[in-house]
């Protein structure tokens, strides 16, 4: 057995079935509104000579119900071998609804690692909280990480 020389995929998913706006749904991650960074997923990956396409996708969920019209912030990280290859912060307005306000976002982050060390490689999806505080509970529900290897 060796390396695999065609294309081929690896891939992580958590699927968060019920509600992802609270610690008791099973796979939810809560992110610390204190900044602290929590990897969300992760998948090793073993190349020589190619290119990996990586795409991923998180599901933001808000609890609002105190904190009425405001901004929220979360930044995602790809890194490879605990280097961040690609940032996106996302910013995102929240005008509150009566009751239990919520808000949902589906990022999605297509990035090419061009140039990835032969071997094993290990791909991380981080976020990070970067509300003002005081600030709700910002969740991670359903997420998804694919790596797809292209030989050159």
């Amino acid at each position: 057995m060796g390396l695999n020389k065609g294309p081929f995929v690896v891939a992580d998913t958590v699927s968060v079935e019920g509600s992802p706006y609270t610690m008791q749904t099973e796979g939810v991650v809560s992110l610390p509104s204190d900044g602290t960074p929590i990897d969300v997923l992760s998948v090793d990956v073993c190349v020589h000579g190619s290119q990996v396409c990586i795409d991923s996708m998180i599901q933001v969920a808000v609890g609002m119900s105190n904190f009425g019209n405001t901004t929220f912030s979360v930044k995602y990280d790809i890194l490879r071998n605990g280097d961040c290859i690609a940032t996106i912060n996302d910013e995102m307005d929240y005008e509150a609804v009566p009751a239990d306000g919520r808000h949902t976002n589906f990022p999605s982050i297509p990035v090419v690692d061009e140039n990835p060390v032969s071997g094993l490689n290990k791909y991380v999806l981080r976020c990070t909280n970067q509300s003002p505080l005081p600030f709700p509970n910002v969740f991670i529900g359903s997420r998804s990480l694919k790596a797809s290897v292209i030989p050159i």
